[in-house]
């Protein structure tokens, strides 16, 4: 149970910001005559007119302990115009628990070292030039919310609904989970991001600050009052993940388009609650292919079938770097795997890409596990024709429903190719059941926001809207929660859908050009139980055993894990130490490891073991 140990709310005129502070700090970095306080409201810029500002304000941190969940509130005036600002919950270890607001180059891209932040960006002009770092080419509202975390932005939207002109209640909460943290933002009447995931965000000490800036084409106004922020603190300490690393700068040309390893993963029975993959494509200088390929991380199921489980596309030219949640790929990320990595099949000029993936399982039990996963329909619908349009690929399928079934979701993943599969929308239906009980989803296949992703700006034609990907961005699946529809120990049918192309305007395709189009598909049925049968996963693993030693003649064997020492739970090598030092005086102690799947009790002498431990 968390407890409340401190709530900082900061509500002008400010009473108490710190133990010896009440006086938020001012800073101007650029022109104008900087940030001030006129009663209630802070003003980040002096006035609407002022180009070339950078101004922020920050106050000092209040209370100590260990950080947790945070919530942020204000009241927001941003006209239109631009530039924008940001909402920044500084990391006190990195920028000081007192003091101003570090020097950040660009607000609306507030990207500093371990700290989150929140960037408001009110400029993103319409342009036609495609190597342009705007690319708001069909002249979107330019009302965009950032997220950003360690140094990155992880992503951007368009505001729902618009907030430029009056005050408007902005309302931004961190609640960590599993894993990362769940981030939701509302801005007015819109919910911007509704417990967003951000992969490795976990807690840390913070304080406030917000910051401003014009440009030198555009002006704004930035006002906010009725400031609280509020920090809960405590909840338990947090396991380090069990780390995995899989390719490390593996560099593809003609003669090697793909890479492929095999991994000893932890066993299904461990308790992990969250899984996430790590992908990067490096910069690989004269070897670096110039076009948006199709990629992915593929794996071998327990069939010995090859599928693909997390598909990318290729930027031009420009670093990437994602993070994935797989965790309801679990049943098949356990043991000894294949997995395999490709981008491409052929290249250009003999040129590749560099790419790394690892895994990190995080600690924890689920409140539901995944315990298997359908494949329904993987591989390439071809269009073919109008009469057909894909649907000879997506023949119905039936699937038995475990009876251990409290939940199922489906996942699918699908990118339109050919001129007219990539750039033309594409209308489709899941149908799961039979006869008039049959529930029917509806979606389109097209992504609008290609201009927003946060791999900008790339060379070529990144920022048009697409089929369901981006350049340089992982596909991110429509997922339905089907829980509601299937039946435990039943057989529930699934029917796909898709609808032929519709064309408007003048300029029509033709035949030939339309019946070219296909779609790249990978679509699975994942069914979740009770996770009753999961063990606290340890972290140490043994990489030696002394011959003749304490822990050798117990029967312990290099590989194995060490899980507790004297019913202590043993997470670093200082644990152990603390632990054997705590049973000095016994006569013999208990001690339990993991071989592979199997729980093993041991019985110790007590004092030095004689093995070699590494954290995963």
């Amino acid at each position: 149970m968390r407890t409340l140990l401190v709530v900082l709310c900061l509500c002008f005129p400010a009473t108490a910001l710190a133990e010896d502070s009440v006086d938020p700090h001012f800073s101007r970095f650029d022109a104008g005559d900087g940030p001030d306080q006129n009663g209630a409201v802070v003003r980040l810029l002096d006035e609407a007119s002022t180009k070339n500002q950078s101004n922020a304000v920050a106050w000092d941190a209040h209370g100590a302990g260990r950080p947790h969940d945070m919530r942020f509130s204000c009241k927001l005036r941003v006209l239109e115009g631009g530039d924008g600002g940001a909402f920044l919950f500084l990391n006190t270890r990195e920028y000081g628990r007192r003091g101003p607001a570090p020097f950040v180059k660009s607000w609306v891209e507030p990207n500093l070292t371990k700290t989150f932040a929140v960037g408001v960006d009110v400029h993103n002009p319409p342009s036609k030039e495609q190597f342009s770092p705007w690319g708001n080419y069909m002249d979107l509202p330019q009302r965009e919310i950032s997220l950003h975390w360690d140094g990155r932005e992880i992503v951007k939207r368009v505001a729902p609904a618009e907030f430029r002109g009056d005050f408007v209640v902005v309302v931004v909460e961190v609640r960590y989970v599993t894993g990362g943290a769940d981030v939701t933002v509302k801005i007015g009447e819109g919910v911007v991001y509704d417990r967003y995931f951000i992969a490795h965000m976990h807690p840390y000490p913070a304080r406030l600050a917000i910051g401003a800036q014009t440009r030198a084409d555009a002006t704004t106004q930035f006002d906010v009052t009725n400031i609280s922020f509020n920090v809960e603190r405590g909840g338990p300490p947090r396991r380090p993940p069990l780390h995995v690393d899989v390719f490390n700068h593996v560099l593809t040309n003609n003669k090697k388009t793909a890479y492929e390893a095999e991994v000893e993963l932890p066993p299904a029975n461990w308790a992990f609650g969250r899984v996430i993959m790590t992908i990067d494509i490096h910069d690989a200088g004269k070897d670096w292919d110039e076009w948006d390929r199709n990629g992915e991380v593929s794996i071998w199921d327990d069939e010995g079938r090859r599928l693909g489980i997390v598909p990318f596309i290729t930027s031009y030219r420009t670093e990437c770097h994602w993070k994935v949640d797989v965790t309801h790929f679990r049943p098949w990320l356990t043991g000894k795997r294949r997995i395999q990595i490709a981008a491409g099949t052929t290249f250009y000029k003999n040129r590749g890409y560099m790419m790394s993936l690892s895994l990190d399982f995080h600690h924890g039990t689920p409140a539901l596990a995944p315990s298997r996963v359908v494949p329904l329909w993987v591989g390439t619908a071809k269009y073919k024709s109008a009469e057909n349009h894909f649907q000879d690929f997506f023949e119905p399928q039936t699937v038995t429903v475990d009876d251990s079934t409290k939940a199922a979701k489906l996942f699918c993943t699908t990118t339109g190719h050919s001129q007219i599969g990539e750039f033309t929308p594409s209308k489709r239906t899941l149908v799961v059941g039979d006869g008039e009980g049959a529930a029917r989803f509806d979606n389109t296949l097209w992504k609008t926001d290609v201009y927003l992703n946060p791999n900008r700006p790339q060379f070529g034609t990144w920022q048009y809207a697409r089929a369901g990907w981006a350049p340089g961005d992982v596909v991110w699946p429509w997922i339905l929660d089907l829980t509601d529809h299937v039946t435990p120990g039943a057989d529930t049918t699934f029917a796909y859908e898709p609808r032929p192309y519709v064309f408007d305007g003048p300029r029509q395709p033709t035949e030939k050009q339309i019946n070219a189009a296909s779609h790249v598909v990978r679509t699975y049925l994942v069914l979740y139980r009770e996770p009753t049968d999961l063990v606290a996963a340890p972290i140490l693993l043994v990489t030696n055993v002394q011959a003749d030693s304490n822990a050798a003649k117990a029967g312990m064997k290099r590989g194995d894990y060490l899980a507790t020492y004297d019913d202590k739970q043993i997470d670093s090598v200082d644990d152990l130490r603390a632990a054997i030092k705590g049973a000095a005086d016994k006569e013999e102690v208990s001690v339990v490891i993991f071989r592979g799947t199997e729980r093993i009790e041991l019985t110790l002498k007590p004092g030095r073991m004689g093995i070699n431990l590494a954290a995963r």
